[in-house]
């Protein structure tokens, strides 16, 4: 028998993508305009697939016990997207003389490879390139970024986002490689976080000027409200 996932951020991982996948099912007759493989059909079997998933590996119980450490995870999440963000367009306005500068700079710190999926709301894209910023700003490079305008104080606590979120770790990883899951169950849940990614990049770039539908495919906007839509625990 399949092991369930146990992990609080895992968990929320699925019930973010069963509320995507809603919201693309109640939109799906305009959004088959978009692509010619998005239709009523396939919208519906994604929902069945994500429900089947769910009740295999998702233990709804464990849910309720975590939403405290599920909202604490996303508000941290939040709050460093808008850090990693900031630090990037202050980047681009004191260094915009110096292009061979920002380009290794954003090569080095990982901005290349994962702030387009960050800021589009892929949160473990955000959690990796956290990761990077802090393996990689070392004396030299926080010298070079301050000594403009950029405050010493902003890459503290970009750094300060790494070192909390490393607690969760394995939650993130889940997604990659776990030990919590059998390997039919890791492929499962990354089959299902892919699918659901792909659909979000397409749609939010669809609602770009409509940003309440825009909200409903953009994964942190959805995790943020998933508090609000189960009870807390007592």
């Amino acid at each position: 028998m399949e092991e369930k996932i146990t992990c609080s951020t895992a968990n929320a991982t699925l019930l973010a993508c069963m509320k995507i996948v809603q919201s693309f099912n109640e939109n799906i007759y305009e959004l088959s305009l978009i692509r010619r493989d998005w239709t009523l059909e396939y919208a519906k079997e994604l929902m069945s697939k994500v429900k089947k998933v769910k009740a295999k590996f998702l233990p709804a119980d464990e849910y309720y016990k975590h939403t405290d450490k599920q909202q604490y995870v996303h508000e941290l999440m939040i709050s460093s997207l808008r850090k990693v963000a900031l630090l990037r367009a202050l980047i681009k306005v004191d260094f915009k003389e110096d292009k061979k500068f920002q380009k290794h700079i954003f090569e080095v710190l990982g901005y290349n490879d994962y702030f387009s999926e960050a800021k589009n709301g892929d949160y473990q894209s955000l959690y990796f390139l956290l990761k990077v910023i802090h393996e990689n700003m070392n004396a030299e490079s926080k010298q070079t970024l301050t000594s403009k305008t950029i405050p010493a104080e902003l890459i503290d606590k970009i750094l300060e986002f790494d070192d909390q979120l490393h607690e969760f770790n394995s939650c993130f990883d889940l997604i990659v490689a776990s030990d919590r899951l059998s390997e039919s169950g890791r492929l499962a849940v990354n089959e299902i976080f892919t699918e659901v990614k792909d659909i979000c990049r397409v749609a939010t770039a669809y609602y770009l000027f409509e940003p309440l539908k825009r909200d409903q495919f953009c994964f942190f906007r959805v995790m943020f409200g998933l508090k609000e839509t189960f009870p807390q625990s007592n």
